[in-house]
């Protein structure tokens, strides 16, 4: 058997280099099956996706009164609203997570 080392740090430093040389390799084999890969399928030329098309304007005036007949049924005059308009299709999602984000305050 040769030279044993008993110094702590030197230990250490083979350990890591074994290690990381061994996850570089590693990277390189991942690379080189990634570049000859049978089962990867070959892509074409970009398509370019086609162009959103706006929704058209919608007559909200029947949901603004259902939602003042709402607000003045629950005692408040119409002086109380601000703004009303419909919000994006997100518009839920988004409420959950103002919602989610409150309930925490709350709990905290």
């Amino acid at each position: 058997m040769g030279p044993v080392t008993t110094n702590p740090w030197l230990i250490s430093i083979i350990n890591m280099t074994i290690v990381f040389g061994v996850l570089a390799a590693l990277g390189v084999l991942m690379k080189i099956i990634q570049l000859v890969d049978p089962t990867q399928k070959k892509t074409e030329k970009p398509v370019a996706a086609p162009a959103a098309v706006a929704a058209p304007v919608q007559d909200d005036s029947e949901v603004i009164a259902v939602i003042a007949a709402a607000v003045a049924a629950l005692g408040h005059s119409a002086e109380d609203i601000a703004y009303v308009r419909r919000l994006p299709e997100a518009g839920w999602t988004q409420n959950a997570r103002i919602e989610a984000i409150s309930v925490r305050k709350e709990c905290f």
